[in-house]
Order: structure tokens, then sequence, then C-alpha cells
């Protein structure tokens, strides 16, 4: 409990703050806000978390596992708009696919997760958060986002830009110098960036869930998305992983991280990309409220 305390404490004070303030502020803000995360932000975030975690015994097992989560998720949440009702733009097709595919292991998995598992696993948790926010958030995230943003041009996605994401750059540089001693002052700021991060995020997405107001389209194409993110997707992993043979605290750990809500990464692609953000705010919501009350039945199902 204290443990999810800490982290939706600073969720709704920010969140909040996102939603009162947007009076105020200029139209340009969310599109300002988004971009700054994407290129600046969100690597910082990552460059201090590569900085401290312990890789051994880890480098391959949970990557995979994490990788084929990513794809089962993006195979159901694809494949289910062949069966919806009605046809969807091709902002709104990408935001589904996205919404239901990538997962809020940093700023919410990370805050929860190791609260609820044997400190053996916590490796496990940590490992997952760094695969799924490289190859998962800005790895298979931004080749979506950039492929149904890109429908919408006639020169169509330019593959390179992968290379190009800023992200991928920071982990490499980051976990190129692990060895090297950085000053006291240094290490403090990084640590104070990953929170300031974390706020930022939590405004924007404030200003987005304001911006949704009364209109239902954003909530009713949501549905689909909540429900493979928080329900789908953790059952599926806990069963699959029952019959590979793992068990305790590792199956536990990753049931968790697979179940945690929408990345509020998705909010910063869809402003990268010109998805339909609507969308992506409404699954924030829905998927955040709904962990509060499938943690507890994770928990009975596979501790």
């Amino acid at each position: 409990m204290e443990s999810l305390a800490q982290v939706y404490t600073p969720l709704i004070v920010w969140t909040g703050l996102g939603l009162l303030s947007q009076r105020w502020l200029p139209d340009l803000f969310p599109r300002l806000l988004g971009r700054a995360l994407y290129w600046v932000g969100v690597p910082v975030q990552i460059f201090a978390l590569v900085r401290h975690t312990d890789f051994n015994g880890l480098v391959w097992v949970v990557p995979l596992l994490t990788l084929a989560v990513l794809g089962v998720n993006l195979g159901l949440s694809w494949g289910g708009l062949r069966w919806w009702p009605q046809k969807l733009s091709l902002p709104e097709q990408g935001s589904v696919v996205l919404a239901a595919t990538l997962v809020n292991t940093g700023f919410v998995g990370l805050g929860i997760v190791p609260g609820l598992v044997d400190p053996q696993a916590w490796g496990w948790v940590v490992s997952y958060s760094l695969t799924n926010n490289l190859l998962g958030t800005y790895g298979i995230g931004v080749l979506v986002a950039g492929y149904f943003g890109a429908q919408q041009t006639p020169s169509g996605y330019d593959w390179k830009k992968i290379f190009l994401v800023p992200t991928l750059w920071a982990f490499a540089l980051s976990y190129g110098c692990r060895s090297l001693a950085f000053p006291l002052w240094l290490e403090h700021a990084l640590d104070q960036a990953v929170t300031v991060v974390i706020s930022a995020a939590f405004v924007l997405t404030g200003w987005r869930l304001y911006q949704l107001g009364g209109r239902r389209e954003g909530w009713r194409l949501a549905a689909l998305p909540t429900l493979v993110r928080i329900l789908v997707m953790p059952l599926l992993v806990g069963v699959g992983l029952t019959l590979l043979g793992v068990q305790g605290g590792q199956r536990l750990a990753l049931v968790l991280m697979a179940g945690m809500p929408t990345a509020m990464a998705t909010l910063i692609l869809a402003e990268e990309h010109q998805l339909n953000r609507d969308i992506m705010a409404a699954t924030i919501a829905l998927s955040t409220l709904g962990i509060l009350l499938l943690i507890p039945l994770w928990l009975w199902c596979f501790a």
C-alpha cells in the first residue's frame, strides 16, 4: 500500500496541475513539452537508470520474454482492429495499437512492483523495464508510430529514423561509461532529473485529459487497448510462464510488469507523429485506474 501511495500521489498532484493550468498556458505548450520529453527528458532518465542497474545473469532471459510479450501485445491490438465495428482513421488505428502495446514500466512499474515481489526478483523488474523502454517504447513504438504517421504523407516512412532515436543513444552512452566515476553533484542532478521527467509527463497527461473533455469518442475507442493492456496480457503472461515452469517471485514480477497501465510515452509519440491524442489520454486514465482493481487478482493467482 505504501508503494501505491508513493506512485499515485505525484500522479494525482502533477496531473491535476496539468488539468488546472491549461487555461493559463498557450496551446503550443503540450507540443513543446512533448518534444522536450522525447529529445531530452526521457534520454536523461534512461541514462540515469542504466548507470545504476546490474545486468548480470539477466542479459538474455528477461529481454527475450519482454520482446515476446510486446510481440503478442502488438498482434492482439492490431488484429483486434480488423473486427472493430466501424472504420477508423490511420491516426486512430495507430493510437489504439500503441496504447495497447506500450507499458508504463518506468514511471509506474518501477514504483509499484518492487514492493510486491521478493528482492531476488528485483533484477527481473529492472531488466524488463529497461528492455520495454528501449526496444518497446522507443524501438517498436517509434516504428509503429512512424508507420501510421507516415501513411498520411506520400513520401512514406524513413526507416533510417530508428537509428536517430535519442533514447537508444542515451542507453549506449550510459552503458559505455558505467565504470567512470561521476562527481557527486552530477549523480545527484541525474537523480533529480528523473523526478522532473516523471512530473512533466504527468503534467502533459493532465493537459490532454482536459482537452479530451466530454467527448465520448476517445473513451469509447480506449476500451480495446485498455482490456488488452491490463487484463488480457498479464493473464496470458502468467499462464505462459506457468507452462514454461517459471514460478515464484520471477513469475509474479513479470505478470505485474506486463499488466502495468499504458505508457505516458504514448502521448510523447503522439505529439511527435501526429496521432490521435484523445485515445492515448483516455487509455492512460482507464488503465491506470484499472490496475488498482486488478493487482490484487494477480497477487492471488500468481504469488
